[in-house]
């Protein structure tokens, strides 16, 4: 009689911790998957506020090579006479643009990453 009580219990030892650690792996698959989206979340918000700060840059550096051009009558980027400051904002301006597209694209994975399954 012993026996059999030990055989029981040791049977019931060896379920019950099994089935705690399935549903803790469980809690933790849940867990671990809000955090992403939380992760997500806070790093689109982050990207949409610097593609904005960049963009208003933009708008920034278009009046400034508006306002160069006003006292020049060279237009043409080309051309030898074409203001160097015009010249240079123009180029930070472009890669600004640029980093906006990659940016961009970064935000739009991060989208279609939280609407996947």
């Amino acid at each position: 009689m012993e026996q059999y009580y030990f055989e029981t219990r040791k049977a019931v030892r060896r379920n019950l911790p099994g089935r705690a650690r399935c549903s803790g792996r469980v809690n933790q698959s849940e867990e671990r998957k809000r955090r992403e989206i939380a992760n997500h979340q806070i790093a689109a918000a982050r990207i949409r506020d610097l593609i904005r700060g960049l963009e208003r840059t933009v708008l920034s550096l278009n009046g400034s090579i508006d306002a160069i051009l006003q006292g020049h009558q060279v237009r043409d980027p080309s051309d030898f006479a074409y203001p160097i400051a015009a010249r240079t904002m123009s180029i930070r301006r472009d890669n600004i643009r640029g980093t906006i597209a990659v940016l961009s694209q970064q935000l739009a994975d991060i989208i279609g990453a939280q609407s996947a399954p």
